[in-house]
């Protein structure tokens, strides 16, 4: 590997780490709802998202577009009807819609999620697609 290249990568890789902004959320235990329902990052900030579920049922966190939480429930609703899905277990629908997730994530577990903002600024929401879950466990990532 030449020098430039080693040196972009190294700063791009820097860059991330500086600029990223940290969010923790977490599944309230035996509620069904995130413990933050708002949070806000810059249009193309670096993000890095730790879920951490200590519930005793599965979750996961899934950034949608806006105006999109509807078809994307929807959508999640008719998988459980589907014995194949079912077995795969984790419920993230194909489509457009859905910009960032998590898998489904057991109990007493955690998964990092990292990713660059939205560049088009806009509450983007989130939600658990964990079958019955969307119409209540939700938040708003606001991007500025």
């Amino acid at each position: 590997m030449d020098y430039h290249s080693f040196s972009f990568a190294h700063c791009r890789h820097i860059w991330f780490y500086i600029l990223q902004k940290i969010i923790r959320i977490s599944a309230v235990k035996e509620r069904m709802l995130y413990d933050l329902k708002q949070f806000e990052v810059r249009a193309g900030q670096p993000v890095k998202l730790e879920f951490v579920n200590p519930d005793a049922i599965s979750h996961n966190l899934v950034i949608i577009r806006p105006g999109t939480e509807e078809s994307v429930g929807l959508e999640v609703n008719r998988m459980i009807a589907d014995p194949k899905q079912i077995e795969i277990g984790q419920y993230i629908p194909e489509t457009d819609a859905i910009l960032f997730h998590t898998e489904i994530v057991p109990p007493n577990s955690s998964e990092t999620l990292r990713f660059i903002a939205p560049k088009e600024p806009g509450n983007y929401p989130y939600i658990c697609t964990f079958p019955g879950h969307w119409t209540i466990m939700k938040g708003v990532m606001v991007v500025k």
